[in-house]
């Protein structure tokens, strides 16, 4: 469980987070309150949308990580059955 929080973080971390379709905020003068409420959407907008993927992502991975320990079981069981 430690493993999969640490692959999720790095993984936030090592992305883009504004890859999400952006709204064009380069014709508003810099300091201005319309350009920073722009900037501060698309911010919102592609940390929802990160979030989202690896949350999917942190969910296919536990899902994988749980079959193959039902799997390893099995096998132990079976062995032991076996004896």
């Amino acid at each position: 469980m430690k493993k999969i929080f640490i692959i999720s973080i790095f993984y936030l971390f090592s992305t883009n987070i504004l890859i999400a379709d952006e709204h064009k905020c380069s014709g508003m003068k810099k300091l201005s309150k319309e350009y920073l409420a722009c900037t501060a959407k698309n911010i919102k907008v592609g940390a929802v949308t990160k979030k989202d993927q690896v949350k999917k992502g942190s969910i296919k991975k536990t899902n994988q990580i749980k079959d193959s320990t039902k799997k390893m079981l099995n096998k132990i069981k079976t062995k032991i059955k076996k004896n």
